[in-house]
């Protein structure tokens, strides 16, 4: 082998091209110098990411014009696949960002982008990236990620994004009375803020997993969602409302789901006909149950048929609570058998194997749960 030789080079283009989607846009960038051959590749890298500005020099005013210049150099006839803006900034520099990073978002989309991906963060308190009231458009967006933005009306209609499936908001504030895609599937959304003086109407009629993890303000009112097979919801308000999930198959509730009668958890149940896993995840010692407006009933019937093959119950460790729920669970026909007790005090218990698990009442009218797990140890709770 010849001293210095360039093997690099000689790499088939779709490979260089994946190695140089996997640095930053200003070093892929820079790649242009190391011989005639690389001038050109970083104009047809399949994937561009932004980061910055805080680790550049000179800052915002030097990553501003980078980005503007790469975006437009871009070549038309190559497939951008994926765009990412990873966008830290001291709070100085917000109004500068604000005024160019939405026709970045734009720019991008018309390069025919298929994952966008645009994070916006401060680093001395939370403080949000305004969109602007225009509807996005696309053909080819298939996956929208947003960390830190505001949303309206406007630009969460993805109705002119036909190819849109997965949709992640993080952080972010919704402004908006709706946020609809009739083509979306997965949909997450976690640690937002919806605003209290009305209730976002979702619309997501091909939806088949939603998440909706941790989020503040008023419970979203969700259309029908005939499709939707996995669904996690955890919010820290009120539910007073629950469609039919016909197709609903994996569940996770958080604590809100404790209400005084248990009734969010049974009206989940009894419209998820298919539900399959179901896990509860209780990680508040309560010391008494949350009493919620807009009481719901429970149910004095049992289930007619049900698919629900296995029930986890996450603890710190099993309290009345985890008893009521039991209750709960198997006065509506759920077996015991199919659950499993997961308590963060290591001890695991597994219904099904447990000897006796039984629910008698005491003269004081308080439920007491009397649990022998295994022969030589018997566990009592209130």
């Amino acid at each position: 082998m010849a001293s210095g030789a360039d093997r690099i080079s000689n790499l088939p283009e779709g490979v260089l091209h994946h190695i140089l989607a996997l640095l930053p846009a200003q070093d892929a960038v820079r790649t242009c110098v190391l011989a005639q051959s690389w001038r050109d590749h970083w104009r047809s890298v399949p994937a561009v990411r932004f980061a910055g500005p805080t680790d550049w020099a000179g800052g915002v005013d030097v990553l501003i014009p980078f980005v503007d210049g790469l975006l437009r150099a871009r070549r038309r006839v190559a497939p951008l696949d994926s765009c990412e803006f990873d966008l830290d900034l001291d709070e100085s520099d917000v109004p500068k960002i604000e005024r160019r990073g939405n026709s970045w978002i734009r720019r991008a989309m018309r390069l025919g982008v298929w994952e966008l991906f645009f994070r916006f963060s401060v680093t001395t308190r939370r403080f949000a990236f305004t969109l602007e009231e225009r509807r996005l458009a696309s053909q080819h967006l298939t996956r929208l990620e947003l960390m830190g933005v505001q949303g309206n009306n406007a630009v969460l209609d993805f109705s002119g994004c036909p190819a849109l499936e997965h949709l992640k908001m993080e952080e972010c504030d919704v402004s908006s009375t709706e946020i609809q895609s009739p083509s979306l599937k997965y949909l997450t959304i976690q640690y937002c803020l919806f605003y209290t003086n009305y209730r976002t109407r979702m619309w997501f009629p091909s939806l088949v997993s939603f998440d909706l993890i941790a989020n503040v303000g008023r419970v979203p009112m969700l259309e029908s969602m005939p499709s939707l097979e996995t669904a996690v919801y955890v919010f820290i308000r009120d539910l007073d409302w629950c469609p039919a999930f016909s197709k609903l198959k994996t569940l996770v509730l958080s604590e809100w789901f404790v209400t005084a009668d248990l009734g969010a958890l049974l009206w989940f149940i009894f419209h998820a006909p298919l539900l399959e896993e179901l896990t509860l995840e209780v990680s508040v010692e309560h010391k008494k149950l949350i009493k919620k407006d807009g009481s719901y009933q429970p149910f004095e019937q049992s289930i007619a048929t049900t698919h629900l093959q296995s029930v986890e119950i996450i603890c710190k460790h099993v309290n009345r609570i985890v008893c009521k729920i039991l209750k709960a669970l198997n006065s509506i026909g759920i077996a015991l058998e199919i659950i499993r007790i997961q308590c963060s005090d290591h001890f695991s218990y597994l219904v099904s194997v447990i000897h006796l698990c039984v629910l008698i009442s005491t003269p004081t009218g308080c439920d007491m749960w009397w649990v022998i797990d295994g022969p030589s140890r018997l566990l009592k709770y209130y």
